[in-house]
């Protein structure tokens, strides 16, 4: 079987169980924040053997030349992208790459056929495409898009199993879609809602800019993007998909918050009749996951930073018809790294907490 197949077929692997201490990984844009987050993950993640890591601006240096924090690991150096390289004897494939790169090489990847593609940048999350031109511009290789499953680990579970291509889910997308989700399921979503969501600056990437800049921002709070944010696309697709529905939307509203890591997200919706008991509610749809958990108040973003863990918070006002749900996650791990991590070991149908059980710092 190849990875030019339908999805459906190129859904399957092999078989259960199979997975033990020696998977080879290559991580294509290994230099950048995710991909350094990438890289620390699975350093010491009990089922890889062998990791390399590429990059075009950091090629031959070693890997604490982009990473400082890895500087024990002086042996590792990064290697000049190369497609046939990278996948030689590769299992899995990270594409930690800048949007819209993803697209241009996908072909080339998937000829290679390697066992399972990661790909985090929003290339492949969203299936509708005049949806992704509308917020990226013109996507250069819709016809892969049916390869990709959009690996919302947390949501997905065990339907991943198997998957041979998962595109990754965005930050902001990741919180908005964690407090969406047990309402579309239970058909409990109103016709529109809207989440205030805040974010540190390291999801601006690694090249500073003036509204990253720590001088400029460390004393500043400020929205951006309102008139549409590019992780609306992959909202509204979830959204089409869980209820059936092109009727239903939930706005993003987007803010620069002074600090590096983190995503606080709360969620107002409206609805025509009382929702039921909010903590229990949200306890039980996540019952399943042990990277979900449910807080009986409001989530603090100090207390997910460094982790893969979201927690999660709701309640009701008044009548009961008001419900207001609030997130925090990290931005780097559960919105990008680690919730890429989690997802292979999903695909690879291996313990979906391998590598990622750690806690964060405090204080």
């Amino acid at each position: 079987m190849t990875m030019h197949e339908t999805a459906s077929q190129a859904g399957k692997s092999d078989a259960p169980g199979d997975v033990g201490p020696n998977l080879s990984v290559s991580v294509l844009g290994a230099a950048g924040y995710v991909g350094g987050e990438v890289l620390r993950l699975l350093v010491s993640h009990p089922h890889v053997a062998s990791l390399r890591a590429f990059s075009e601006s950091h090629a031959d240096q070693p890997w604490s030349a982009a990473h400082p924090t890895m500087l024990h690991l002086a042996d590792r150096l990064f290697e000049t992208p190369d497609i046939e390289q990278a996948t030689a004897s590769a299992d899995v494939i990270f594409l930690a790459l800048p949007h819209g790169e993803s697209q241009n090489l996908m072909s080339r990847l998937l000829e290679q056929d390697p066992r399972l593609i990661v790909d985090l940048s929003a290339d492949f999350r969203v299936q509708d495409a005049a949806l992704y031109d509308t917020h990226y511009g013109r996507h250069l290789a819709p016809d892969l898009i049916p390869h990709f499953r959009y690996a919302l680990a947390d949501v997905e579970r065990e339907n991943l199993a198997g998957c041979r291509a998962l595109a990754s889910p965005g930050c902001f997308a990741t919180a908005h879609l964690l407090a969406l989700w047990p309402l579309a399921s239970a058909g409990l979503l109103p016709e529109t809602s809207v989440c205030f969501a805040a974010t540190g600056s390291s999801g601006s990437g690694a090249t500073p800019k003036s509204n990253t800049h720590h001088p400029t921002r460390a004393q500043d709070f400020h929205a951006y993007a309102l008139a549409a944010h590019r992780h609306e696309a992959e909202i509204q697709d979830r959204l089409r998909c869980w209820t059936g529905s092109t009727a239903i939307s939930s706005r993003l509203l987007t803010h620069s918050a002074p600090m590096v890591r983190g995503i606080s997200a709360t969620v107002h919706l409206v609805g025509g009749r009382p929702f039921p008991s909010p903590l229990a509610f949200y306890r039980e749809a996540y019952a399943a996951t042990p990277f979900v958990k449910v807080t009986a108040d409001a989530p603090h973003v100090a207390h997910v930073c460094g982790t893969n863990y979201a927690h999660i918070h709701a309640v009701t006002r008044g009548d009961g018809r008001e419900m207001i749900v609030t997130v925090a996650i990290d931005n780097m791990i559960k919105g990008a790294a680690g919730q890429a991590i989690q997802a292979m070991n999903l695909a690879l149908r291996c313990d979906p907490t391998a590598g990622l059980r750690f806690p964060g710092i405090h204080p």
